[in-house]
């Protein structure tokens, strides 16, 4: 049978069973400090100095402080030579990725969290409203695009730096949760609908960077409205 697949759908996939999407980002699995401070995790990160998980809680530490995250200067707090740091947490944008998301992921969470007594559009827009709120008002990523603006955009939306592709991920799991129950009937397949949302959002969160401007919560919410609805 031929013709075009309903909404939400699964798209083409490869012969090994992925599927086809030449504008999705690769998988990001983040470095090897990243992946250990997460699995360390019960809530906040705890400091171990000299180990990944530590270094990767320093980092954060500095940036959270709006300090510019200077591999050397990491090093030297955390004790270890440069090549240990590095093979730790690979260059510094990744680095600078892995942080960034692991402090998206855990306001990301929480939004979802604090929508689960909605459903559908309802509790999508609401989640989506909660976490554009608090990375607009985010004093830490505000100052990253101020004194790193073309890095800080490199990391933020670039397609393989490992924050939009794993946020694209984040919001497809919201979609497909709502989708399953009935409650939201997509009218694109889920992935395609969570990079569109991603990408919109982008251009009103992080405009200030380029145009000086505030960023534009209520105009970015207007137009995933309208794409979700």
């Amino acid at each position: 049978m031929t013709g075009t697949p309903p909404p939400g759908a699964p798209g083409p996939r490869d012969a090994s069973g992925a599927r086809k999407a030449p504008w999705r980002a690769p998988v990001t699995v983040g470095s090897a400090a990243y992946r250990a401070a997460r699995e360390r995790r019960t809530g906040d990160l705890v400091r171990v100095r000299a180990t990944p998980a530590g270094v990767f809680a320093l980092a954060r530490e500095m940036f959270l402080a709006g300090t510019r995250l200077d591999m050397q200067a990491l090093a030297a707090r955390a004790g270890v030579s440069r090549a240990t740091l590095y093979r730790w947490t690979g260059q510094r944008e990744q680095l600078l990725a892995d942080v960034i998301w692991s402090l998206t992921e855990d306001i990301w969470n929480a939004s979802v969290r604090r929508s689960a007594h909605l459903s559908g559009t309802e509790r999508i827009m609401a989640a989506v409203r909660r976490f554009l709120g608090f990375v607009a008002d985010d004093s830490a990523l505000r100052a990253f695009l101020r004194q790193e603006t073309h890095a800080a955009l490199r990391v933020l939306t670039g397609r393989d730096a490992g924050v939009q592709g794993r946020m694209v991920d984040a919001v497809a799991a919201l979609l497909s949760t709502e989708a399953a129950t009935g409650a939201f009937v997509p009218r694109a397949e889920i992935e395609p609908l969570a990079f569109a949302m991603v990408r919109a959002t982008e251009g009103f969160l992080y405009n200030d960077a380029v145009a000086a401007v505030e960023p534009d919560v209520e105009t970015a919410l207007s137009v995933l409205y309208l794409l979700i609805t």
